[in-house]
Order: structure tokens, then sequence, then C-alpha cells
């Protein structure tokens, strides 16, 4: 029992860390639009918790579509009150690629993306708080690569799986933030550039030309596991598609 108890310790304790530990990533909602054809246009809102998202498309010709998408991620006063960290960010990205309508309602479509930003973290505030981390960093984002998406569309249903591929890299880092008796800001710099691999999937309900839809998705940080990001989303989308 006794050893039982120190693994449930040690157990607890790690998460706890991990929980508090800063963040530097956090993967946006996939813009799946799904395009059938020439002239069609999707518009979007998603968020959660701590974050809202726009998304939208459009079919330029019968082959190719260009889309956008960004967020903002919001302080968050209760992360404060628990730990003593609040971080925000903004992003935004574009894409241009090739859609194709398949058999019996399937729909293949990939795009190259564009996209930028900037994040900050801020421990300057957990005096009182029992965290080896102390002051703010901040940092602009910039992210590129490629996105194939496969779906099922009908008038009632929707689905659509993602397979993001992308670059990832840290600039113009400035800030204080100390965690673990390890400078931050030279962290950041020495770990700067990234290859993600991130799939999602969304599955929604469809009205007509609206559609409610739940997304999901992974960040899966090829250059380095242990990275201080977060490796997961999940979001609630409302599309007009006309």
């Amino acid at each position: 029992m006794t050893h039982f108890k120190s693994l449930l310790y040690f157990f607890v304790l790690a998460i706890s860390l991990s929980a508090c530990s800063p963040k530097y990533y956090t993967p946006d909602s996939h813009n799946i639009p799904l395009i059938s054809r020439k002239g069609e246009t999707n518009l979007a809102v998603s968020g959660s918790t701590g974050r809202a998202e726009f998304m939208a498309s459009h079919g330029i010709t019968e082959k190719i579509a260009l889309k956008a998408n960004g967020g903002i991620y919001f302080p968050s006063d209760f992360g404060r009150y628990e730990t003593g960290n609040s971080g925000s960010g903004k992003f935004l990205e574009f894409g241009a690629g090739y859609f194709k309508p398949l058999e019996n309602n399937w729909i293949f479509e990939t795009y190259g993306i564009f996209g930028l930003g900037s994040m900050e973290v801020d421990f300057s505030e957990n005096d009182v708080f029992d965290i080896d981390a102390q002051g703010t960093l901040s940092a602009k984002i910039l992210r590129f690569g490629v996105q194939p998406n496969i779906g099922y569309k009908t008038e009632n249903f929707v689905f659509g799986a993602a397979a993001r591929i992308a670059y990832l890299s840290f600039n113009d880092i400035e800030g204080d933030l100390v965690y673990l008796q390890t400078s931050q800001k030279d962290y950041l710099q020495n770990n700067n550039g990234h290859f993600l691999a991130e799939p999602g999937i969304l599955v929604g309900m469809a009205f007509d030309k609206f559609s409610i839809r739940a997304h999901g998705g992974l960040s899966l940080n090829i250059s380095d596991f242990k990275f201080q990001q977060y490796k997961s989303s999940i979001t609630f989308i409302a599309n007009v598609c006309f």
C-alpha cells in the first residue's frame, strides 16, 4: 500500500507540473470546407473555452478553391486563479488548393497553407502559487505546410478528416520568463523550429444550408515530442454553405 501511495503521488505531481508549465503553441481547428463546386462558399465560426475562431472558403473554379481561417485565444482568469498563468494569442491563415468530388457524395481536397500570429505567456502574478515559474514571454508565430482533406457530405450529414503537415517557427522572442530555473527565452530560441503532424476529424448534422459540427484535433510534434505545447483541441463549429 505504501508503494502504491508513493506511485499515485508521483503520478499526480507529474500531471500537475505538466499542466502548470508554460505552453507556447495551441493547435487551431482544421478548416475542412469540402468544396464540391465552383461558386460554393462556406462561412463558419467555432470556439471552445478560451478561444473564438472563424473560417471561410470559396470555390473559384471547378477545381480550385481558396480558404482562410483565424482565431483569438483569450487570457484565462480561471487559469490565473488556479496556477498564476494566463496565456493569450492570435492567428491568421490562408490557403489555396485543389478539390475533386468523388462518387457517392465523397470529396477530396488538398491545400497549401500559410499562417502567422503571436502568443504571450504571463506568469507575472503567481507569487502566491507554489509554481516554479515567474515572468512573461511573447513571440511571433509562423506556420506553413499542406493540408489534404477527405469527407462525405449530404443534405443532412457531414463528415471530414484532415491531415495537416506543417512547419512551425517562433520569431521576435522577448521576455524574462523563468521556469524550473531555466530562461524560457533561451529555451524557445533554442527550440524555435518544429515539424508538426496534425490530424483532425469533424462530424456534424446539416439543416439545409446550415450545419453544426464537432471537431477534434491532435498536434504531434515530430521534431520534439516533449516541446511545451498543447497536443489536442476540441471545438464546435457553426457553418453556413451557399
